[in-house]
């Protein structure tokens, strides 16, 4: 993997923290105006913070969440439907790829934290599903082999990666001369919002909205690709 890809540029709109403090919050971009059609939630554990917050936010939009790892929600939600189910590349009795729900929506937010299996799910989408996700949040972890080169490309060419965050219970790794999380919050933002290719992230990382994700200092990834 080549770190430029995970060059990160400067978003549109405002940001906003959504979900409860530290591990189980993310950032996102508040689009103006935006219509969610359908909101999916691979990976909850024992946390819907995010989920809640998201749902109060944009109009009470369905949420539909992932998790085999779990037999019920950690507490109920009208709005929230919860299929016991893993993520991967492959779609069966215990795991989706959720191609039969993308297939059927356009305009779709997606949060992804699934301890590593978001590479081959990536990996499954073809260009058109990828376009259907307005905003992708997406915990990466450990992606520094060549299986993931054509995983970040495929991302990269619908969407910019306008928020970096490094999860600090996880130490950093020196991968090709740059210094990197192991594990990484990214979100991304639909091109289709950008009038032009948009300027490279000049912002601190962390910023004023990220959190430590456990217990101790953040990791301050002050530098090229991240921020310019």
């Amino acid at each position: 993997m080549n770190p430029q890809v995970l060059t990160v540029y400067k978003a549109p709109f405002n940001k906003l923290r959504i979900g409860k403090d530290n591990d189980g919050g993310y950032i996102i971009v508040d689009i103006p105006n935006v219509q969610y059609d359908l909101f999916l939630s691979g990976g909850i554990e024992n946390d819907i913070s995010f989920e809640e917050d998201f749902i109060d936010k944009y109009n009470n939009v369905l949420c539909i969440a992932f998790d085999g790892t779990i037999e019920k929600l950690p507490k109920e939600n009208k709005n929230i439907k919860f299929i016991k189910k893993n993520i991967g590349e492959r779609d069966n009795n215990i795991i989706t790829n959720l191609h039969y729900f993308i297939n059927r929506f356009d305009n779709i937010f997606i949060k992804m934290d699934i301890e590593g299996g978001e590479v081959e799910w990536i990996k499954s989408l073809n260009n058109e599903q990828l376009n259907k996700f307005n905003q992708i949040v997406i915990e990466f972890h450990f992606p520094f082999s060549d299986k993931e080169v054509n995983m970040f490309d495929k991302l990269n060419k619908n969407h910019y990666l306008v928020h970096f965050h490094g999860n600090n219970a996880c130490g950093v790794i020196n991968h090709k001369g740059v210094i990197i999380p192991n594990v990484f919050e990214c979100t991304y933002l639909n091109k289709k919002y950008f009038i032009d290719k948009p300027e490279l992230n000049i912002d601190s990382i962390p910023c004023m909205l990220d959190m430590p994700n456990i217990n101790g200092d953040d990791i301050f990834i002050n530098y090229k690709p991240f921020v310019f």
